[in-house]
């Protein structure tokens, strides 16, 4: 299954989709206010719009007459890469705009007025925010737009073929 998936179009299209949700984490880096949460949300959004122009493109290629399973684990892994790849920028911001976020102790830029009931850490519940973020919610909008949107691209919603036409007979280079 894994060789129908097109290596380096699922690299680009993850980074892009890192990237996308990773610009909106920098603001919320750079405020570091409960209030501004809605930005972690809006990088998600932006997530899903990749992954959805991921499998629209994916299935085009492949004339939107393969078979359904294909398209929805080309998606997913699509979708894994770009969690990976968010998951790694995030660290990096924070490494770099958190002043003391590797070493001991509290670091000089915490979440503030976040409620009491927040999962706290060094960083008062910042990081844990952005990697819940980046990785529950861009799985379920990654996944969302890769099983609903093969299925309603699909040509011919009669059948099924039992097995994925490898890439080589799907036009994919």
């Amino acid at each position: 299954m894994l060789k129908k998936v097109n290596i380096r179009s699922t690299l680009i299209y993850g980074l892009i989709g890192a990237i996308a949700f990773c610009i909106p984490v920098f603001f919320y880096i750079q405020s570091a206010n409960y209030k501004d949460s809605w930005l972690l949300y809006l990088g998600s959004i932006l997530f899903m719009i990749v992954a959805a122009i991921f499998t629209m493109q994916d299935s085009k290629k492949r004339s939107n007459n393969e078979s359904t399973v294909s398209l929805v684990f080309s998606s997913h892994v699509t979708t894994i890469v770009g969690i990976i790849l968010s998951c790694a920028i995030c660290f990096v911001m924070l490494i770099l705009f958190v002043p003391g976020y590797l070493s001991q102790g509290t670091t000089e830029k915490v979440l503030t007025q976040a409620p009491a009931n927040t999962i706290t850490d060094k960083t008062n519940g910042l990081s844990v925010k952005i990697f819940l973020t980046a990785t529950v919610i861009n799985f379920v909008a990654g996944s969302f737009c890769g099983i609903i949107l093969p299925f309603s691209m699909k040509r011919n919603q009669t059948q099924d073929a039992r097995e994925p036409a490898p890439l080589h007979q799907s036009g994919i280079k």
